[in-house]
């Protein structure tokens, strides 16, 4: 196991580089490197996982607060034709 000083130079190469040039080349590493490549693209996939799962949750929210706003739109649009109708 490497210690957490060269881990975190590791750490910065791999962000530096970005995820897709470490997955292609972690079985290039030597094998303490290229086991915290496997982490570190572990924790990527995870985070990417999070920021979809909170995209598609505020696209569900803004969908339903558009859908009640048109409902409440259409209910004001009715009432004020109806109201305009009675007088």
């Amino acid at each position: 196991m490497a210690d957490s000083d060269q881990e975190t130079r590791w750490r910065a190469s791999f962000e530096t580089v970005g995820y897709d040039a470490v997955r292609r080349g972690h079985n290039l590493f030597e094998e303490p490197k290229r086991q915290f490549a496997f982490r570190w693209l572990r924790e990527q996939e995870i985070a990417r996982e999070d920021r979809n799962e909170a995209a598609h949750w505020y696209l569900k929210w803004t969908f339903r607060a558009a859908v009640a706003a048109l409902i409440v739109g259409i209910v004001s649009v009715t009432v004020a034709i109806i109201g305009l109708t009675w007088h």
